[in-house]
């Protein structure tokens, strides 16, 4: 059985910033609250919150919870946290967990990036990687702060990023794709459309929606399967 909080990773790429005119500061904070969708089938429940922890450093979190159905009867839960700081306008993780339960598995990663002693380790099902650094290198979840801070900076186009993923780095690419008003639970907002370019031909489309008036934070993220299904977070408040 494939769990429909898993999609809340492929949301969160990592990202090195492309050449640009103008700095990119860290991002607003903000707490808001999701509904999570399956083929426009609500499963659950999910928050995403960013805030200062000072010395220069932010802190990411994401916690999703089913609520409906079997995945609700089993208690799965995810969450991600991801510590970043900014050197100069470069956005760089300094550690990332996660750790995902239910009621028939449990899942845990943990990647700490030193940017002192140049070096990046990521751990996974016990078993763990050294990973090559370059500045700039952000774990999966921490995309969506550096992606915030690029949108603040007027950055507009494609978005080239480092990524550090359980065992390998790899660039991945993004683009803003439509400037549009978006019907939400909160009111009728002003929105870009950044949507992940994938070279694998997988199938899998990412598409992201961030408010421009309320600091750049996600009004919406959609996953569409190569099998023809979605998976969705919509929200539904700003606290």
């Amino acid at each position: 059985m494939r769990s429909p909080i898993l999609f809340v990773t492929t949301l969160l790429l990592a990202i090195a910033l492309p050449a640009a005119s103008r700095a990119a500061p860290p991002p607003k904070a903000f707490t808001a609250e999701y509904e999570v969708f399956q083929n426009d089938k609500k499963l659950g429940t999910g928050r995403i919150q960013l805030r200062a922890l000072g010395n220069g450093r932010w802190e990411l979190m994401t916690l999703s919870e089913a609520t409906e159905g079997l995945f609700a009867a089993a208690g799965v839960r995810r969450e991600e946290r991801s510590q970043l700081r900014w050197a100069g306008d470069v956005p760089e993780t300094v550690e990332y967990r996660m750790q995902q339960k239910a009621a028939w598995s449990s899942r845990e990663q943990h990647l700490v990036v030193d940017a002192g002693t140049r070096r990046a380790r990521s751990t996974y099902k016990g078993q763990t990687t050294d990973l090559p650094y370059s500045a700039g290198l952000l774990d999966k979840h921490g995309v969506t702060a550096a992606i915030m801070s690029d949108l603040a900076a007027g950055k507009r186009g494609e978005f080239n990023y480092t990524v550090a993923e359980r065992r390998v780095v790899e660039p991945q690419r993004f683009r803003t794709a439509a400037n549009v008003r978006l019907r939400t639970a909160i009111g009728t907002l002003r929105a870009i459309r950044v949507e992940r370019v994938r070279e694998s031909g997988d199938g899998r489309v990412t598409k992201i929606w961030f408010a421009r008036e309320r600091g750049w934070l996600p009004l919406r993220i959609t996953q569409y399967e190569a099998d023809g299904e979605s998976l969705e977070m919509r929200i539904t408040a700003i606290r």
